[in-house]
């Protein structure tokens, strides 16, 4: 875990700052173009490493100029400059100190405090370089930092500009997010890459779920879905997760049970014939708890019917190793443990399986009933956003990429189906669904994407192999950011949006500066327990040792 944890940190890093700096190269080049004043684009976050001055700002000097620091020495010396635009709309400077520790660029009514590098003096002109390229120690991704938002008075303020443009700067930054995967996803889909293929087969069906009134049996081979060709599980699932709760139309060819079927080769035979059915994904399929004896068949489902739908139920879980166990499910005593070969002790975490061929790390669920004998029973069943479980038969792995035009318009699609599948995301944790195969996507916070990539960069698999995922991953996490960026949540670049919106329909009447900070506060504040809450499901599920793939 330490490894993965290691791994999933720096590759975390690698993946979404990259992610973030073109987010905010997105406001910044908005800003220029609309004339708005940069002040610091930040690589990271403060505190500050060191800097590069830009830019060629012209400040007018002349007898009122107050100086701290001698005109002589100026040049080439990083200073604070107060300036007031005059009659002709120059802006001149009014008082010039040696930059102090904490001195930043502000809005000032009526002009700007700014601080930057004198570059030279054109007679009573003073040339500043005032736009700091900053490296910070916290690499984070990066920031841009502009004169005032809600200022209206001050010089170049992006609160001074009209509203359409005040838009467009705080939403470039979603916009060049969502841009990335239409980029991303194609080039990568032209990279050769080794892919499973096979038959994807229908195992079980669950009475009276979506596949079930389709009328969908046991041995059915699914050929498309949505005039999509599904070749292996992964399709199968992204395919049903882009549809929840919309109608889905899946080909299927009938299968026979091959009677003379060896176990290695194929179970069914298929005649060709392929029918087409409708049936619409749920969003919050049925939940049912695994008991000794179901007494309640709407919520309950005995061990014995779980397993002949899932033969892993019971299984696959873990227990820890304790001194006194509890009444919670899953623990072990320290000295039953010991009395497995090789023998565990107390804080070890041991994986139930039907077989345990390493007693140490893993025991039998036989064994495991014996000290907790509602393992396996208290555990729950879900039926699927399809109610279908399948498997793959005929499977073999097949390297190939895509040609140029071939690319585009499966990877745009793809990008497309990103962006659905992060709104279903966001979905499924508002209304408490769940997260099995074929259920929906689940959420995922910072440190279950850092794990995530931590397991990405440990995984047993090629170069070529680790670039593919590791980019599919920075496409998601690129169209998630910028559909959260663009979300009506203050603090964030769509609660800001917001906000403008709100002064129009208000018919140019601004939301003060300050109750418009407290909003904000109170957004980001609430962003921040949630970001806590997903983090909690993470560490659980690190726990646990779940994959996160």
């Amino acid at each position: 875990m330490s490894e993965n944890v290691f791994f999933g940190v720096v590759t975390f890093l690698i993946v979404l700052g990259p992610l973030v700096i073109l987010h905010e190269l997105g406001h910044l080049w908005t800003a220029r173009r609309f004339g708005v004043k940069t002040l610091e684009f930040g690589f990271g976050f403060p505190p500050r490493v060191g800097g590069i001055w830009t830019g060629k700002t012209s400040v007018h000097v002349d007898d009122q100029t107050a100086y701290e620091i001698d005109r002589d020495s100026l040049v080439g010396k990083t200073a604070t400059i107060r300036t007031l635009l005059d009659e002709q709309g120059r802006s001149v400077a009014v008082r010039i100190r040696p930059r102090a520790k904490g001195d930043d660029a502000e809005a000032s009514k009526g002009g700007l405090i700014i601080t930057g590098k004198i570059k030279s003096f054109d007679g009573n002109e003073m040339i500043v370089a005032d736009m700091l390229w900053s490296f910070n120690w916290l690499p984070l991704g990066g920031f841009v930092r502009m004169v005032g938002e809600e200022s209206s008075e001050a010089v170049g303020s992006l609160g001074s500009k009209p509203r359409w443009q005040r838009i467009v700067v705080m939403g470039a930054g979603a916009f060049v997010n969502a841009l990335i995967p239409f980029v991303l996803l194609p080039v990568v889909l032209m990279i050769p890459s080794e892919k499973p293929v096979g038959d994807v087969t229908i195992v079980t069906v669950f009475p009276g779920s979506p596949a079930d009134d389709a009328g969908i049996q046991p041995g059915d081979k699914i050929v498309k879905v949505d005039g999509r060709t599904i070749e292996n599980i992964s399709e199968l699932q992204q395919a049903v997760t882009v549809k929840l709760g919309a109608q889905s139309t899946w080909e299927i060819e009938s299968g026979v049970p091959n009677i003379f079927a060896r176990p290695a080769e194929p179970q069914y035979q298929y005649t060709g014939d392929v029918e087409k059915v409708t049936l619409i994904p749920r969003w919050k399929p049925p939940s049912k708890q695994v008991v000794a004896m179901a007494t309640n068949p709407e919520t309950e489902i005995s061990l014995a019917s779980a397993r002949v739908f899932d033969a892993t139920v019971g299984l696959n879980t873990v227990i820890s190793v304790v001194d006194q166990p509890s009444d919670t499910l899953y623990e072990i005593s320290n000295e039953d443990a010991a009395l497995l070969d090789p023998p565990a002790s107390i804080g070890d975490i041991l994986r139930v399986v039907a077989v345990a061929e390493e007693a140490g790390k893993h025991i039998s669920l036989a064994d495991a009933r014996l000290h907790d004998n509602g393992l396996g029973i208290k555990t729950r069943i879900q039926e699927g956003a399809t109610g279908v479980q399948i498997s793959t038969e005929n499977s073999q792995i097949v390297k190939k990429g895509l040609g140029l035009f071939g690319a585009f318009p499966i990877g745009w699609r793809h990008a497309l189906d990103t962006a659905v599948l992060t709104r279903n995301a966001l979905t499924t944790t508002l209304i408490g669904s769940s997260n099995p195969q074929f259920e929906g996507p689940s959420t995922v916070g910072p440190i279950g994407i850092g794990q995530l990539t931590g397991e990405i960069a440990v995984a047993d698999a090629g170069f070529s192999a680790k670039i593919i995922t590791f980019a599919t991953l920075a496409a998601t996490l690129s169209l998630s950011l910028a559909i959260l960026n663009i979300l009506p949540i203050p603090a964030l670049d769509g609660g800001r949006i917001f906000l403008v919106f709100v002064e129009i329909v208000r018919r140019g009447k601004r939301i003060s500066p300050e109750r418009e900070g407290i909003i904000h506060l109170v957004g980001f504040a609430l962003l921040i327990g949630l970001i806590a809450v997903i983090s909690v499901q993470d560490v659980t599920r690190i726990i646990k040792g779940e994959s996160f793939f």
